[in-house]
């Protein structure tokens, strides 16, 4: 019951994002954000509810972040709502040094998988390659230590990214 009384409490003071995560992936704007804005935004929403984030909290965001960036793949219309993170795209095309890095990117290895556009909005999918990733700390025992409401949807409540579907199993009471 006071673990209820905490979640309305965190839900009260940072609002659930919820789009359509088909038009608007998180790994879109994740990929198109500095992971600066994104931390910054992280450590005043955590500081908000007081949530203490640690070392071990920081690098499941980092892992999740660097996957959303790395091996999810955005063949899609990221749906663009900022005209300037279109441009700072369009401008990064005839960059030279701009490219190198995005080609960087491209050649990096996912050694927990890679995951379609679709997948990459479903929390389940999500999920499973965090746990996968932290198995030699606990896997699901380690991440809900962490995160007691669900690593994702944690996570993407403190950065404010739309919700995944699937991020929750009713039947179970459980968030991923």
């Amino acid at each position: 019951m006071n673990d209820d009384k905490v979640l309305g409490r965190i839900l009260k003071a940072v609002r659930p994002i919820e789009l359509p995560p088909a038009e608007y992936p998180p790994a879109s704007i994740v990929r198109d954000t500095p992971r600066d804005d994104l931390e910054q935004r992280i450590r005043a929403n955590a500081d908000k509810v007081g949530i203490e984030l640690t070392d071990e909290h920081w690098e499941v965001i980092d892992f999740l972040f660097d996957f959303y960036v790395n091996c999810c793949d955005s063949d899609t219309d990221p749906g663009y709502v900022k005209q300037e993170t279109y441009w700072k795209y369009v401008d990064c095309l005839y960059d030279e040094a701009c490219m190198k890095e995005k080609e960087s990117h491209l050649k990096r290895e996912c050694p927990y998988g890679e995951l379609s556009p679709k997948e990459c909005t479903s929390g389940y999918r999500v999920y499973r390659i965090l746990e996968n990733r932290f198995k030699d700390k606990g896997g699901a025992t380690h991440l809900y230590r962490l995160f007691p409401y669900g690593p994702i949807f944690t996570i993407h409540l403190l950065a404010q990214l739309p919700r995944l579907r699937h991020d929750a199993n009713p039947h179970f009471g459980t968030s991923f």
